[in-house]
């Protein structure tokens, strides 16, 4: 059975101070065995991620992208074909083309504002700008360069960076402001793994707290449906049914209108 990180890291934080741990020779065994596994694995996953980075983006991927993509597949027990996936879905990594209907200026000012904390000089609005339409450079690759400044490079940028990036996202998906324990995780996952707002804002949609609003939220449109159209409140099958059109086929409050007044109820109420 392999061992979890944490079990690694308490293991070997008792054997450094000087506990004592039962069967240790097997410890040191399984930890070494271990370690070479995670290596391993680690090899195994840069390789599938780099095959991927080509298949898709036609290019390596930079060593931050490769230990992202490395924590996801570990997390997430990503295969190569969901970093694919990601990577085709993914607008910030698409290239830049002017049929796709984005704003080189307001990519450039977006990311300067969340990498930077400040608007762009005239100077680097320029570079960037031609760097996308000249070069077709993707949103993630001027966000890069960004990253690789000297003026991002102190550990205070970093942190602000960070920090400005969980901060919208958690007022943007849960509607307040981010906890100490979200603030600190999320601020170690952008600044130590790599991870970006999109991340951030994923993970935040699978969260408890999330799925609990979503329903809330599809009770509420529901329940708002039937006074409109049906002048009372649903049984608790129609409740039921209604909300998981709305969380399973994303129904819109006027689908669940329109459905309604499809019924014979509707229809008596109509003579």
């Amino acid at each position: 059975m392999r061992l979890t990180t944490a079990t690694l890291v308490a293991i070997a934080l008792g054997s450094a101070a000087g506990g004592s741990v039962p069967g240790g020779t097997h410890v040191n065994l399984a930890l070494a065995i271990n370690g070479v596994a995670l290596a391993q694995d680690d090899e195994s996953a840069d390789r599938a991620i780099d095959r991927a980075f080509r298949a898709v983006l036609e290019r390596e991927p930079s060593p931050t992208e490769r230990r992202r993509y490395r924590l996801l597949m570990r997390e997430n027990e990503w295969g190569e074909a969901d970093v694919r996936r990601d990577l085709s879905e993914r607008p910030d990594y698409q290239r830049f083309s002017k049929g796709r209907g984005v704003e080189p200026e307001a990519v450039i000012r977006k990311a300067y504002q969340d990498i930077l904390g400040r608007d762009p000089d005239s100077e680097g609005m320029r570079t960037y700008r031609s760097k996308m339409i000249d070069e077709g450079w993707s949103e993630r690759e001027v966000r890069e360069a960004l990253r690789r400044s000297d003026e991002h490079a102190s550990s205070e940028h970093r942190y602000a960076s960070a920090d400005r990036i969980i901060r919208r996202a958690y007022q943007d998906i849960l509607g307040r402001e981010p906890d100490p324990e979200g603030q600190q995780t999320f601020r170690r996952h952008i600044v130590e793994d790599g991870f970006d707002e999109h991340d951030v804002r994923e993970a935040l949609r699978r969260s408890p707290e999330k799925r609990q609003r979503s329903d809330a939220e599809a009770a509420d449109m529901v329940r708002r449906a039937y006074r409109a159209v049906l002048n009372r409140e649903p049984d608790p099958t129609g409740l039921r049914d209604y909300k998981a059109r709305v969380l399973r086929d994303h129904w819109s409050e006027q689908q669940i209108a329109d459905d309604l007044r499809q019924s014979d109820e509707y229809r008596r109420k109509r003579r």
